[in-house]
């Protein structure tokens, strides 16, 4: 009895965790014993409030009127209620077997629509949604970024190991779903970083093959979408990420040799303090 009730509760767990949005996140994200006691602690409120509810329900008599409502306008027969395979040792059915299976079929019903619920509540608005991923991800700061990068629509500058960069806007991938592999976004420029110095060196401005082909407009034969220039970026490959704003790229880029300049030699106008710390012949 003991292990049917196990299986119940683990049962109910992972209707529930496999069903809410906002439980899957988490779920996704838990390996080893982590994850079967974060479905097995969901399990056990979903048994205890089906216990307590057919509790209830006990106490009102309304299982045994039920049961004799079954029986007395023929729904069942009592021979066939004998034949049933019981759940208990006991060679017969007994009145107690019944109860337990309503109890268990409750949990597992429960569960089930709460986690149905949950799901229909999150995903009915985008803020809660966010909320959930946000909750979900917090531990991890490069998925926390890339969620804050495709709710606020603001490009990214992502880094290859092979020198190689893109900068585009991120498409939130279904982290419910656990981890990705590969980070999905719609590229604005491209172009690799000097083997020296690593500054920033464009090769491709798919944004301006937008504008001119008429595809950012709506302008275009609609052969080719947006959608289509969808690049996926392998996550093990990605070296660093941020955000990408084309003002400040463009004031930076404009100073760039000048800075190179500035920051080979200390200001004219700096006179460092004496310090007694320092030897004497640097005072």
């Amino acid at each position: 009895m003991n292990t049917i009730i196990l299986a119940v509760a683990l049962i109910s767990g992972y209707l529930y965790v496999t069903r809410s949005v906002s439980a899957r996140y988490k779920f996704k994200r838990s390996e080893g014993w982590d994850a079967y006691f974060y479905v097995a602690a969901w399990g056990v409120l979903f048994t205890l409030a089906a216990w307590l509810l057919c509790s209830f329900i006990s106490v009102l008599g309304i299982f045994r009127w039920a049961y004799s409502f079954l029986l007395s306008h023929g729904f069942i027969e009592a021979n066939t209620i004998k034949r049933v395979f019981p759940l208990s040792p006991a060679e017969q059915f007994k009145f107690a077997d019944f109860k337990f299976a309503v109890f268990g079929v409750t949990s597992m019903f429960l569960a089930w629509a709460a986690g149905h619920g949950m799901r229909w509540y999150i995903c009915s608005s985008t803020d809660r949604r966010i909320d959930a991923l946000v909750k979900a991800v917090h531990h991890d700061p490069l998925e926390s970024l890339l969620i804050e990068a495709a709710v606020r629509k603001m490009p990214v500058i992502i880094t290859l190991g092979s020198r190689k960069f893109y900068v585009g806007i991120v498409d939130c991938p279904q982290f419910e779903h656990g981890k990705t592999d590969y980070l999905q976004m719609l590229p604005l420029l491209s172009g690799y970083r000097d083997k020296d110095n690593l500054t920033v060196n464009v090769t491709t401005n798919y944004k301006r093959h937008y504008m001119d082909s008429g595809i950012l407009g709506g302008a275009s034969d609609g052969q080719v979408t947006l959608a289509d220039f969808r690049t996926l970026v392998p996550r093990d490959e990605i070296e660093g990420i941020s955000f990408f704003d084309t003002d400040t790229y463009s004031q930076f880029k404009a100073k760039e040799e000048s800075d190179k300049v500035g920051s080979a030699a200390l200001s004219p106008s700096f006179v460092p303090r004496k310090s007694d710390n320092l030897p004497p012949q640097q005072q």
